[in-house]
């Protein structure tokens, strides 16, 4: 058999494979689809034996040995016609092409001699040659100008000069005892390499001629297997391997291509009687198969490692040859005529395209492979694709100012989540209630703010799915985030309260202040003041509490913090005051340091605010028929009075108050909750403090917006407030709830609002926030601490401005997070149990892409700076991450990302601004294969199930996600080719 590029009429070049059908007949097989050749078959004259392709590709040569001719075909014609058949002396058995001036020559097995035509198969020179010539080579490549004739008869080799077209002659007759017809010209055309066997015995050998020397051996002959029936030479050159039928092997043998010479061959075992070999065009590996038990093995060339494929590729296979790309190769079985398709190299299978001009950085498969994800850098928009269909589907609209750059997918479909650096935010994708993702199922978007600044860029998911976790370029963190919304209660045991009504928070978030009202009588001394002590991840120990006493306290209420945790003011709800403590250091314990009043005097005064430098305080009063704020300057003792501002008249009710984190502007919230409230009643104020303007406006109300008998409410940031809502016990039934409120530009209306739901049961009451949007929420009734997370816990690996997390993997046993840094030369190791424990250990320069392999067993690290991949153990030698390995090629050039296969056999790597990817073995680091796939491939994601051998890249360039098939070697199927069943290669 024979592949080449053929021309198919005005449609360009078109692979195709040509064989001999003993049967009168020339076989085309267009490769047009490579896993599906498409078979035609043209008539010849008798027994057609050999077939050779003009460099050109337009014409095809048919030695038909019983009919004695050679027939020309038009292969650049649709039809195909048989253009003339000419003479071709006794039996000829075989033919090459390509010669000088696209001349062809023919070697006539029974008349000894050779004929030489023009590309048209006119103008015949013959010419003698040895006795039984019975098999022809030239040099590839096109114009050889010497052709080599084997002649089985009497052991010799005839080299015949064709450098003048028209005018060929012998030029040498060099004998080789036992040439068995195996043979190959080197590219260049200076040495022959001939098989032979010995004389008396079945030992192989393999001679080199110079033909530069008129075919003067090279050295003696090297000793290769038994009964060597076929051999090749590699696409460069520089490699030798040769199919040893009489002892189940190949030898394989390095070659020096300026002197010839052949390094010492090693065996490699590949089963009974191979009898064909054929070199991947890019040279790293040959197909051999076995004719008597049908096996197709593919042996590397630079470790020798064999592959068989497990299939029998046919009965009596006899010949084997690639496609042009390779990712194929075709074997022609003798017994069935038929030609069949083995797919011996990974390659891409499609793209699918995520939008005009996007720019796919990132994608993520569904845990069943169907599906997938893919962010688009340079738009809001996460690409949603069709993987069994190679269809997009409607991308989902994260929104501004968000631009996703990594996305991944939970194992149980219950959310997945991108990251957007720009926002600082994580988005997550959740379906409705009840539902698993799917490719066309409804998704809602719930962006989580990370720290400011945070700028994530690599996300993962653990196995649990309980956290989604980041890797924070800006702020020198990995953050785990529950992507399901964190919560959890601070039990009434640990806090301690008759009637929790207040809640304020330390700056550093790890202790929190619960005023207890405590049944406190009028105009009495009573309450208290309950502290707890984080211990760790959602753990609260009770410190000793601030009495009535101490506290000069009379039913407290909410309470106001300063921002150096030295100022503690406390709403005194009973006796119309406000207590403010301080102490020196927060190590320090609580005094009183004066009392706040005014004169007339305040009434049940509820809610406090309290400026960042804790000069200026903010409480609510119910004193004259409405309900409005008194603003003091606590700076001095006493207190002064500076003004007041009104909330609402006609409603003596004190409200709750929240204070933006910029200090601009205040806000208020009135419960109504003694209306009559057949509907929800409520409204939150604001006014922009700089203005000072005496009455507030309306910020929110219901029905329009989620505010329903609302008791407390607290600042996120300055954009978003948090309002708690009660809620309704009796008859008609409202549940209690968190409001958060998005406001708009002006800060002072709502842009979007969403709700969290709470236990109407417990009476939530007031609420303090944590920088990073945790709230805490006290519960009158349960006397318990609702705590609602942002799901956010930063982990500091390193320093800003030294550090700069960029992708992150974590292990499918859930034991750790793995994210590189590309600034400090290292990947940080994050235990996700216990204390989060950081291991951090150096790698390679800008280390970029991160995996983790199957098991949790190993890590592998793209080091984009030092054009290697860094391997880490795990759990090392002292049961602690380790490096193990630094692996280095040639071809691992700026690597960006990596993968691992869901077999834990393949690593995927992309490198900057490369269309291809390399596959590595991950046992050894021994690169594969290098697949062209796109423009400019960025991350990969391999099929999530092992049986599946398929990996999704992001082609940044190309505006897609290409798909390839990482099968190394693999049966397609036979398609019928007609071929006669005594056809065999020789």
């Amino acid at each position: 058999m024979s592949g080449r590029n053929g021309e198919n009429g005005d449609t360009g070049p078109v692979p195709r494979l040509v064989a001999p059908d003993w049967g009168d007949a020339l076989v085309v097989a267009g490769l047009a689809v490579p896993d599906r050749p498409e078979v035609r078959t043209v008539p010849v004259e008798g027994g057609p034996r050999a077939v050779a392709v003009s460099a050109d590709g337009t014409r095809a040569y048919t030695a038909n040995h019983d009919a004695g001719t050679l027939s020309v075909v038009d292969l650049g014609s649709g039809g195909l016609p048989v253009l003339r058949t000419v003479d071709a002396g006794k039996n000829p058995c075989a033919v090459v092409a390509g010669l000088t001036g696209d001349q062809v020559c023919v070697a006539a097995w029974a008349g000894d001699q050779v004929r030489v035509f023009d590309k048209e198969g006119l103008s015949p020179v013959p010419l003698p040659v040895g006795a039984g010539p019975c098999a022809v080579a030239a040099a590839p490549g096109g114009q050889a100008s010497r052709v080599c004739v084997v002649n089985g008869t009497d052991a010799t080799v005839s080299v015949v000069d064709v450098s003048t077209a028209g005018s060929p002659s012998v030029a040498a007759t060099v004998h080789v005892p036992g040439a068995t017809g195996a043979i190959a010209v080197a590219r260049g055309g200076r040495f022959a390499y001939v098989a032979s066997r010995g004389e008396g015995t079945a030992d192989g050998w393999v001679t080199v001629l110079d033909l530069d020397a008129h075919g003067r051996a090279v050295g003696a002959p090297v000793p290769v297997g038994a009964e060597p029936r076929a051999l090749a030479l590699g696409p460069g050159g520089d490699r030798l391997c040769v199919a040893n039928y009489g002892s189940a092997s190949v030898s394989v043998a390095t070659v020096d291509p300026d002197t010839g010479q052949v390094g010492h061959p090693r065996p490699v075992p590949v089963g009974p009687h191979p009898v064909a070999v054929d070199f991947a065009p890019d040279g790293t590996s040959v197909l051999v198969v076995g004719q008597t038990s049908g096996t197709l093995t593919a042996v590397r060339v630079d470790d020798l490692a064999a592959t068989r494929l497990g299939t029998p590729v046919g009965a009596v296979p006899a010949g084997v040859v690639h496609g042009p790309e390779g990712a194929f190769a075709y074997v022609s079985d003798q017994a069935t005529g038929d030609l069949v398709t083995v797919r011996t190299a990974p390659r891409k299978t499609g793209e699918i395209t995520t939008g005009t001009d996007s720019e796919p950085v990132n994608v993520a498969v569904s845990p069943d492979g169907t599906w997938a994800y893919a962010a688009d850098s340079v738009s809001d928009k996460v690409a949603v694709l069709d993987l069994d269909a190679r269809r997009p589907g409607t991308p989902l609209a994260l929104g501004a100012p968000h631009r996703p750059w990594d996305v991944a997918i939970a194992a149980d479909r219950t959310f997945a989540c991108a990251t957007s650096p720009g926002s600082s935010s994580l988005l997550v994708l959740t379906p409705a209630h009840g539902e698993t993702l799917t490719f066309d199922g409804a998704v809602t978007v719930t962006p989580i703010a990370l720290a400011p600044g945070a700028s994530p860029y690599g996300v993962a998911v653990t196995p649990d799915g309980r956290y989604a976790v980041t890797a924070d370029s800006g702020t020198a963190t990995v953050s785990l985030v529950d992507p399901k919304g964190g919560r959890y209660t601070i039990a009434a045991g640990t806090v301690d309260c008759q009637q929790p009504t207040g809640a304020a928070l330390s700056p550093d978030g790890k202790t929190l202040y619960i005023a207890d009202f405590a049944r406190t009588p009028e105009n009495q001394q009573g309450g208290r003041i309950a502290v707890l002590s984080r211990t760790g991840p959602g753990q609260w120990q009770p410190l000793d509490p601030v009495d009535a006493p101490t506290g000069r306290l009379s039913g407290p209420h909410e309470l106001a913090l300063s921002a150096d945790g030295l100022r503690l003011c406390v709403a005194n709800y009973q006796n119309g005051t406000v207590s403010v403590l301080q102490r020196a250091t927060v190590d320090d314990a609580w005094s009183f340091h004066m009392a706040v009043t005014k004169s007339p005097a305040m009434k049940y005064p509820y809610g406090l605010a309290l400026t960042s430098d804790g000069h200026t305080l903010y409480v609510s009063n119910a004193a004259a028929p409405k309900a409005a704020v008194e603003v003091f300057d606590i700076s001095t003792s006493p207190a002064r009075h500076q003004r007041t501002i009104t909330v609402e008249t006609g409603i003596p009710i004190p409200p709750g108050l929240a204070l933006s984190p910029d200090g601009q502007y205040l806000y208020a919230a009135v419960s109504k909750a003694w209306m009559s409230d057949g509907h929800a009643l409520g409204t939150v104020y604001g006014t922009e403090l700089a203005k000072n303007d005496q009455q507030m406006t309306v910020v929110a109300t219901s029905p329009a917006q989620p505010v329903d008998r609302p008791t407390g409410l607290a600042c996120r940031d300055d954009g978003t407030l948090y309002v708690v809502n009660q809620g309704r016990g009796e008859e008609p039934i409202r549940e209690a709830s968190l409001a958060v409120l998005t406001l708009d530009g002006t800060r002072l209306a709502v842009r979007e609002s969403k709700t969290l739901p709470l236990d109407k049961a417990h009476m939530p009451y007031s609420i303090a926030t944590a920088a990073d949007g945790t709230a805490y929420i006290a519960d009158f009734a349960a006397r318990t601490v609702t705590v609602l997370t942002s799901g956010v816990t930063p982990v500091p690996v390193g320093g800003p401005g030294s550090s700069r997390p960029w992708d992150v993997a974590v292990t499918d046993d859930g034991a750790y997070a793995c994210a590189s840094d590309r600034a400090a030369g290292a990947v940080h190791c994050v235990r996700l149990t216990g204390d989060h424990e950081v291991t951090s250990l150096a790698v390679g320069r800008d280390p970029m892409g991160v995996a983790c392999a199957p098991g949790g067993a190993r890590a592998f690290v793209a080091d984009h700076g030092d054009d290697s991949v860094t391997v880490i153990a795990l759990s090392g030698a002292a049961g602690v991450p380790e490096v193990v390995a630094t692996w280095r090629h040639p071809l691992i050039v700026g690597p960006e990302s990596v993968s691992v296969s869901a077999d834990g056999a393949l690593l995927f790597v992309t490198s900057e601004n490369n269309g291809a990817f390399l596959m590595l073995d991950t046992t050894t680091g021994t690169p594969l294969f290098t697949v062209p796939a796109g423009r400019a491939l960025a991350g990969s994601a391999p099929d999530p199930r092992p049986a599946t051998p398929r990996v999704c890249l992001a082609d940044a360039e190309g505006s897609a996600v290409a798909v390839a098939d990482t099968t190394a070697l693999g049966l397609v199927g036979p398609a019928k080719a007609a071929f006669d069943p005594r056809q065999a290669r020789r």
